[in-house]
């Protein structure tokens, strides 16, 4: 589902970014046909990039929020929330676990008595 919805909002930014290439030539026309003057053109495409922009961030907020909730629902957990929850349990079977005896030497590697 999230790949889906990642390839969808990669196809939408495409066409933004083939939106602006026509927009340029659109306005480009327009100062080459004498309809606009060049620095007119080149802020009225600056102010569409910006606009632009800020719809893109927009936009993924709303499908990062969006892909965020449903996973949420089918209960799955943030990997920072799951290494979180392994880490401690790692750390309570440390403290839980009997502690482990540091070998000696062999019985039968003791000195003969003296005689």
């Amino acid at each position: 589902m999230a790949d889906a919805l990642r390839k969808l909002l990669l196809a939408g930014l495409g066409t933004l970014d083939l939106t602006e290439e026509k927009v340029k030539a659109v306005f480009e026309d327009l100062v080459k046909r004498g309809e606009m003057n060049e620095k007119d053109a080149r802020e009225v495409v600056s102010s569409w990039k910006d606009r632009a922009s800020e719809q893109r961030q927009k936009v993924q907020l709303l499908v990062d929020e969006s892909v965020q909730k449903g996973l949420k629902t089918l209960g799955y957990v943030k990997l920072s929330d799951y290494e979180a929850l392994a880490a401690r349990v790692a750390e309570l079977e440390r403290k839980l676990a009997p502690p482990v005896e540091q070998p000696g030497p062999p019985a039968d590697a003791a000195e003969p008595p003296a005689s």
